[in-house]
């Protein structure tokens, strides 16, 4: 058993009668979780809405890899409520982040205050309705971490003149400007100072300075295409990550719309039997 004043300081519950508030007393339970233990996995079965009273739950998406982290809670904290109207197996998995206590409130017995009640229905889809339109102001405020940027403000001295190096060799000016080189080291040599020229035909100094050139360009350009793969690597996760999480925000927007409907539906069907049973009374 929960002490109810408990229970109503939730944002949830908030201003609900005393009775209703001992109903769910009487039928909530603790449960102490340890660090890193779960509360409950991904595809479990739903029995309780978890209200914090110490430490803290993490939820998250397991996934290859990095794990998904969706929310946080800490005292006073709810989560869990969307089962109430769908039954669903759990989306995501929970977890205690520090030594942790929950209060426990079984499914069922909201569902029986929600039928029984429209007011506390009306209470209790308006702060869901509440907490999504949070969310949504969380989404719209967030800043999306450009990894280009990111890693361009990391580059060293060396890693710059390697990516210099590398735009200048890929590019038609280099090609030009090396063909002219090519042409006007060939016609010096060969024509201007026919006579003792200081590298004649077959031009083995110009050989040299090829070789050397061909030497220095080649790794300092497969530095720069290692750097720009493990940034392409880097991208391709983050890229994994965004459509896991906007695969997960869409099918869960889609859910609690459905939940949301259904959640009317009921409150409507539940105040047009009160309409048509009069006041009821609640035995005692």
């Amino acid at each position: 058993m929960v002490d109810s004043d408990f229970i109503g300081a939730v944002a949830l519950f908030q201003h609900l009668p005393e009775p209703q508030l001992k109903t769910l007393g009487q039928s909530a339970t603790r449960h102490v979780y340890k660090p890193g233990e779960r509360v409950f996995e991904q595809g479990d079965k739903p029995e309780f809405l978890y209200i914090v009273e110490e430490g803290a739950v993490e939820i998250f998406l397991p996934a290859k890899g990095e794990e998904v982290i969706l929310a946080s809670f800490e005292k006073g904290s709810y989560f869990g409520e969307l089962a109430v109207f769908d039954r669903e197996p759990r989306v995501a998995s929970a977890r205690a982040t520090v030594d942790t206590q929950l209060v426990c409130l079984p499914l069922s017995a909201i569902a029986v205050l929600i039928d029984a009640h429209p007011d506390a229905a009306r209470q209790f889809i308006g702060t869901v309705v509440q907490r999504l339109r949070t969310a949504d102001e969380l989404l719209s405020r967030l800043q999306i971490r450009n990894v280009n940027d990111v890693l361009d403000a990391r580059m060293t001295f060396g890693e710059r003149i390697a990516d210099v190096v590398a735009r200048f060799g890929g590019s038609w000016t280099f090609i030009i400007c090396f063909g002219m080189f090519l042409v006007a080291w060939a016609v010096v040599n060969s024509v201007i100072i026919a006579a003792n020229p200081p590298d004649p035909y077959p031009y083995i100094f110009l050989n040299l300075i090829l070789s050397c050139i061909a030497a220095l360009q080649a790794p300092v350009i497969m530095m720069s295409q290692n750097r720009q793969a493990q940034k392409d690597r880097i991208q391709a996760d983050q890229d994994f990550q965004i459509n896991i999480k906007a695969e997960f925000a869409i099918q869960q927007l889609h859910r609690k719309v459905d939940e949301l409907r259904a959640g009317v539906i009921q409150l409507r069907q539940a105040e047009a039997a009160r309409r048509k049973d009069g006041p009821y009374t609640v035995e005692r």
